[in-house]
Formats: C-alpha cells, sequence, structure tokens
C-alpha cells in the first residue's frame, strides 16, 4: 500500500500529535502521491488544492469551514476586501469537486452538501489513543472541563459558563488554555498549561464539555469519551448527548452526579470509529 502524504495547513496550529504519529502519514513533498489535506483555511490550503495533480482527500477541521461559508477564504485579516472582489467562494467549489472529503459530524456533513460536495462522517483523534485508558470515577461534586483558546474565549464558551455556573453549584467548572478570570466559588481558573499536565488532571474529571457552535471532533470531546466519562457537546454526535439552550445543559450536568458506572457503551462506539481513514497505516 502506497503510503500518503498528508498537508497540515498552517492555521491549524499544534494539536495533541504529528499526523506522523496519530495516522502514519509523511509530510506533503510532491503534487503526484496520494495526499490528505488536513483544514482548508485560506488561499494558501486551496492553492495547495488546486495544484495537486494525484489522489487527494480533505478532512475538514471545523472552523474552516465556517470560513468557506463566510467567504473568508482569503482569510478574515488583510485580504478579506479580496473575497468581493472575487465575488465570494464559488470559484473553489470546481477546486473542492476534485477531492474526496470526510467531516467529523453531521453539522459538516450538512454545510458541505450545501455546496453540492459530498462527505463521509469520520471522527478524528490526533493522538494515542492507549495514552487515555479508561479511568471514569464517580463524584458527588462532577468536575467539569473545557478548553479555550486566546481572543476566543465567545467562540468556546467562557462567558457561557459564566452565566450558567449558579445554576450548577453541584459542578466545578474547570478552565484551560484562556488567562481568565472568575469570581463564581465553582469555577477553577487554570490558564494556560503543558499539554501533559493537562492530560493527567482531566483523567480525574468527569465531563469533557464542548460548547463551540461550529467544530469537529474535538480533542476535549475524544480524550472524555476514551476515558470513560460523559461528554457533552452543543453540536450532535453518536453516542453524545448534545443541547440546544442553557436549560438543556443545566439538565445534563445536573446529571453527572448520578452516573454511577464508566461510560462503556460510548467508548466502545469511539475505539470502532475514530480515525478509520483511508490514509491511516498505523
Amino acid at each position: 500500500m502506497q503510503k500518503f502524504q498528508c498537508r497540515w495547513a498552517p492555521s491549524l496550529g499544534e494539536l495533541e500529535a504529528t499526523h506522523q504519529e496519530a495516522w502514519g502519514t509523511r509530510e506533503y513533498k510532491n503534487i503526484i502521491d496520494p495526499t490528505v489535506f488536513f483544514g482548508l483555511f485560506d488561499l494558501r490550503d486551496y492553492i495547495a488544492l488546486a495544484w495537486h495533480m494525484g489522489r487527494k482527500y480533505v478532512l475538514w477541521a471545523g472552523s474552516d469551514l465556517r470560513n468557506l461559508e463566510e467567504r473568508f477564504i482569503f482569510n478574515d485579516g488583510k485580504l478579506k476586501f479580496l473575497s468581493k472582489m472575487f465575488r465570494g467562494n464559488k470559484w473553489v467549489i470546481p477546486i473542492l469537486r476534485k477531492a474526496k472529503h470526510y467531516v467529523e459530524n453531521q453539522d459538516e456533513a450538512d454545510k458541505l452538501a450545501r455546496f453540492g460536495l459530498k462527505s463521509t462522517i469520520v471522527p478524528s483523534f490526533l493522538g494515542n489513543i492507549h495514552e487515555f485508558p479508561l479511568s471514569y470515577k464517580q463524584a458527588y461534586r462532577p468536575k467539569v472541563y473545557i478548553s479555550g483558546h486566546p481572543h476566543r474565549e465567545d467562540e468556546y464558551g467562557f462567558n457561557f459558563i459564566q452565566g450558567i455556573a449558579d445554576a450548577v453549584p453541584e459542578c466545578i467548572f474547570h478552565l484551560y488554555g484562556v488567562e481568565w478570570k472568575s469570581e463564581r466559588k465553582n469555577i477553577v481558573c487554570h490558564g494556560w498549561v503543558p499539554k501533559d499536565r493537562m492530560n493527567e488532571e482531566i483523567k480525574g474529571m468527569q465531563c469533557g464539555l464542548r460548547l463551540n457552535d461550529s467544530d469537529g471532533f474535538s480533542e476535549i470531546t475524544a480524550k472524555s469519551i476514551l476515558m470513560g466519562q460523559y461528554p457533552i457537546t452543543k453540536l450532535q454526535y453518536p453516542m453524545i448527548p448534545n443541547f440546544d439552550n442553557a436549560a438543556e445543559l443545566v439538565t445534563l450536568l445536573k446529571s453527572l452526579r448520578t452516573m454511577n458506572e464508566p461510560n462503556h457503551k460510548g467508548r466502545d462506539y469511539y475505539l470502532q470509529v475514530i480515525n478509520k481513514y483511508p490514509w491511516v497505516n498505523v
């Protein structure tokens, strides 16, 4: 079997591991060999996809699809004016039709379908599954964790947690990734911490919470389900509860203390479906 290349979009940044470690793919070197393009955020990514002559696959990363919808192909910065000059994003659709598309949830599949593009839903995890063994233990005061990025606090739900924390005094919320302050007694602000430290700390918690409106299958969700916890997401995923409004989320959070046993069904399901891509060689 020919080993796939992977072109990692520059806007993706660092994830749990590299594509070499997680998928066994090799660095993108030529335009002939079969290649997965992980993330299509801006003009650089679309040019690379257009120039590639061999078999090409796209794994959408979540917010890149939002860019496509909002016509930020030229990014949302200095080159944004070019989107109007090129009359939006219609010019990229012929480029996209020449690739096979993979997404991580139905929301992403529906977004692509609106552009006439078919896709296959497969959740990914850019990490070592074996480093997240079953570790769930019930807690009378469940610990719930979220993670975000600086300057994107609203997108990751930090203010949302601030608004509902008093309604769920039985839960302790652990916020990672952003220098955040809160006067709520049940909110713990960790700021940025090394990845290994965070991974060790969340092993003793009960729920990875993902509040994003536009998302892939996040590392927070993947780690939580792999450890037998009870993750909650805004978007819909098989075997994972989701919510539409604050009241529904509060109800789900209040139910966490009743979860006596590890989430075996959810964990077993995702162990069977995560990273089942044609380019995975490990």
